[in-house]
């Protein structure tokens, strides 16, 4: 018999809409499928924060990408993006390599503007500014709506005749005679010529229930990653400028006019080791909660009369140089099936990227002539020392 459908995407996060979205103009039958709704994942803990500046060529041109469609969504629909700008100072250490990072993006035709820890000060009176030695701001960045994003993804794609199905959870795969089956929750079937998994921390688990040996299994950990929110005094109300800390390992995004999001950049968190199977919390510990605020009201201390409102955990699916995986799983075994995983916490700014090299690789479209060349982000480069690396290797994986 022909398989039910030409593509079939698990996941129905920001990625997996990402990728239906660019996979609709190809024809053919395409399925979207999640075990619970679209965005209702760690998509919807995202702090979804919109800029360009990386550290990576690659990873940059990828998140002007990205920017240009996010900042130009009406054609798919909403993004409730607001653009207050964003602060990245940096340290002694790091101007030389900030410096030629600048030139390299104003070389890719991002909006890079040096500036000062002064204009910093204007928008946050009494900040300390040590280890500020060299501000780079980017006046177009800011942050969006994540959950918003996949929905009109997911009805763009929906509108053009791909099928989206809720409450449909992958269980095992099995491939062969040109078609891949996926063995679902409720005991029924679907079949597909091609399959992506866009499955974040749950890949491995997915891979080993089909047969894949622990051995063969993607290098994936799970991070957990909390952000906390605050109501911010009066004196520090309107809208302003994102700020990243580097020296203290954290960033402040204001959101609204009266919110303020704090979050890490601690490499070590990624190194703590997270099970997936456990109750995980769902909230920020106490214990995480004290030091950010205490790192926020170091760095601004007029801070000290925030509030603390509420706050959100989340997973990321990290990768040994904390950038994705997207490839083939022919050589797991697994014919025609795909995946665009081990986002690292960069999923929901590079979703658009990801959707189009996604669908650029599974619809056979060359890599020489691709957009961007997915046999970047193989995980062969894992064993061959290809790693995709970051100038900025001690501010956490963001850069």
């Amino acid at each position: 018999m022909d398989p039910d459908f030409d593509f079939i995407i698990v996941g129905a996060g920001s990625t997996g809409t990402s990728i239906s979205y660019y996979l609709r103009k190809y024809g053919g039958k395409v399925l979207l499928i999640d075990s619970k709704g679209i965005a209702t994942g760690n998509t919807a803990k995202s702090s979804a924060l919109i800029r360009t500046h990386y550290s990576n060529e690659l990873i940059a041109a990828m998140g002007k990408y990205s920017f240009d469609v996010i900042s130009n969504f009406d054609s798919i629909g909403f993004s409730g993006l607001h653009q207050p700008g964003m602060f990245f100072p940096f340290d002694e250490k790091y101007r030389d390599t900030a410096k030629e990072n600048v030139e390299m993006l104003r070389g890719l035709g991002i909006k890079e503007v040096e500036s000062s820890s002064r204009e910093i000060e204007k928008h946050f009176p009494g900040i300390s500014l040590s280890g500020f030695d060299y501000v780079v701001f980017e006046p177009l960045s800011g942050y969006a709506d994540p959950v918003a994003v996949s929905n009109s993804y997911a009805e763009a794609a929906r509108n053009s005749g791909v099928v989206v199905r809720v409450g449909k959870e992958a269980k095992r795969l099995e491939s062969g005679n040109g078609k891949v089956k996926i063995h679902l929750n409720d005991g029924s079937t679907l079949t597909g010529k091609k399959v992506i998994l866009a499955t974040n921390v749950w890949t491995n688990k997915l891979l080993e229930n089909s047969g894949v040996s622990k051995n063969k299994l993607f290098p994936i950990t799970a991070s957990m990653h909390s952000v906390i929110y605050l109501k911010r005094p009066a004196k520090f109300q309107g809208e302003k400028p994102v700020l990243w800390d580097p020296p203290n390992l954290a960033y402040y995004k204001m959101e609204g006019s009266t919110l303020l999001a704090a979050g890490s950049l601690d490499p070590e968190i990624d190194k703590k080791p997270v099970n997936i199977e456990d109750n995980l919390p769902e909230a920020a510990e106490y214990d995480y909660i004290e030091d950010y605020v205490s790192r926020l009201t170091d760095r601004i201390p007029g801070m000290g009369e925030a509030t603390v409102v509420s706050s959100v955990t989340g997973l990321y699916d990290m990768t040994p140089d904390g950038q994705a995986i997207i490839s083939s799983l022919d050589g797991l075994g697994l014919e025609g099936v795909y995946a665009c995983v081990g986002l690292s916490g960069h999923g929901f700014k590079l979703s658009p990227a990801y959707g189009l090299i996604t669908s650029e690789m599974v619809t056979d479209v060359p890599p020489e002539r691709a957009t961007f060349d997915w046999r970047k982000f193989s995980p062969d480069r894992f064993k061959e020392g290809k790693l995709i690396t970051s100038k900025y290797t001690e501010i956490g994986t963001i850069y």
